[in-house]
């Protein structure tokens, strides 16, 4: 219960209940780094707030806006668009999850190719950028760094009068990067709808639950029997296929 005590501003008692107190030993002293707090990335962060990690890294450049309310876990004040008209995404996401675990660290910045390296001591780093050149500049940075990742998308179409889709989870580790140039592009493509922003909160959360299973997969919280490196979900079919495999 200390390491609880420590990371936590009350005590876990779920885990307790559960009886799983000693596999959340897997997470000690782990640092995490979320780069983008849109609204996949903050999912991320609500998820693993709840786990004890050292210290969770939050990056964001930019300040939390009307339509970010919608496609965000929670519900935030209506005033706060008033008075805090200015209100940085990170700064917004501490307020919040500050409540709850205490190594909440935010960075009120983008990751560039300029400040990437303060990431070399992050144990993994959950990547939730909507521009795919960003997306693969940073890709490139944490591999020369040596650097375990997972990147989160999701592609969004309009068919006739409904959508269309698909969810992605990518992991990379400096052992296992050969599917990364043919599983994550470089390029921008008009055609995706998401990046007009349709407000799809559901989407965004199932990106990130995927993603934080993968981490704690890879962490040994979850038991991984086929190690895949790449997820794909389509959301017209209800279908996920597992590529890349470890095993």
């Amino acid at each position: 219960m200390k390491m609880n005590d420590e990371i936590f501003k009350y005590p876990d008692t779920n885990s307790s209940r559960a009886k799983i107190d000693f596999l959340n030993r897997k997470f000690k002293g782990q640092k995490i780094a979320i780069i983008g707090m849109g609204g996949t990335g903050a999912y991320i962060l609500d998820l693993v707030s709840k786990t004890p990690v050292k210290e969770i890294h939050i990056y964001d450049g930019d300040i939390f806006q009307l339509h970010n309310a919608f496609r965000a876990p929670g519900a935030i004040p209506g005033e706060k668009f008033g008075v805090d008209a200015d209100l940085s995404k990170v700064d917004y996401y501490y307020e919040i999850y500050s409540r709850m675990h205490n190594g909440i660290i935010p960075h009120a910045k983008y990751v560039t190719e300029e400040n990437v390296s303060e990431l070399k001591k992050i144990d993994y780093t959950f990547i939730s950028v909507d521009r795919n050149k960003v997306r693969s500049m940073l890709i490139q940075e944490l591999l020369i760094l040596d650097q375990t990742f997972i990147d989160v998308g999701i592609g969004v179409n309009m068919l006739e009068d409904s959508l269309i889709g698909t969810i992605r989870v990518t992991a990379g580790t400096p052992k296992v990067n050969k599917h990364l140039d043919y599983r994550i592009g470089s390029e921008e493509f008009d055609e995706n709808e998401y990046s007009t922003n349709i407000q799809i909160a559901d989407l965004n959360c199932l990106n990130a639950t995927l993603a934080v299973i993968k981490w704690k997969k890879m962490c040994g919280f979850y038991q991984d029997l086929k190690e895949e490196h790449n997820s794909l979900f389509f959301i017209n079919t209800n279908k996920l296929l597992n590529e890349d495999l470890g095993t």
